[in-house]
């Protein structure tokens, strides 16, 4: 009696197959690149909007405006408008040019044929990649500040 040694050539093909089947389903699940991409350009672009918030607001105490419902103060972007010492929304929600604006301050392009940066809202104001669509909880939201309470960011990538 013959003893048969490793596998027959369709025991061979079913494992190819079965294996085939499992990575076409399970691939999915483990290479979402482009999303896990955009949150953590979202993440960054919170992240500079913090940190604008903070440059914002010191330049504004230097030079006395930190109370004042409407200033302005110079950065190396531009002149920010001011709210109670932090940016303000945009002057214009799809112009990077015009003066004031969180967008401006955090230096996001969000100009409205270049910009890798969409404004959206009146307030809070939501600051999306152009890339992302319209109506996905991936942004950046942005609240202005008041005379009783300081200027809040925050993101959202459920959606991303």
């Amino acid at each position: 009696m013959k003893q048969q040694k490793g596998f027959t050539l369709i025991e061979l093909i079913i494992v190819i197959v079965v294996l085939g089947i499992l990575a076409v389903t399970a691939a999915p699940q483990f290479i979402n690149f482009q999303s896990d991409a955009r949150a953590s350009t979202v993440e960054g672009a919170k992240a500079s909007v913090q940190g604008a918030m903070q440059l914002v607001y010191a330049k504004s105490l230097i030079e006395g405006e930190e109370n004042s419902a409407t200033a302005s103060v110079e950065t190396e972007n531009g002149v920010v408008s001011t709210v109670y010492g932090y940016p303000a929304y945009e002057a214009d929600a799809n112009d990077a040019n015009a003066d004031g604006g969180i967008a401006l301050a955090a230096g996001l392009n969000v100009d409205a044929t270049t910009g890798e940066w969409v404004v959206s809202g009146s307030g809070p104001i939501q600051i999306r990649p152009a890339s992302a669509d319209a109506t996905a909880d991936c942004y950046v939201e942005y609240t202005e500040a008041s005379a009783t309470s300081p200027a809040k960011v925050t993101s959202n990538t459920d959606n991303c």
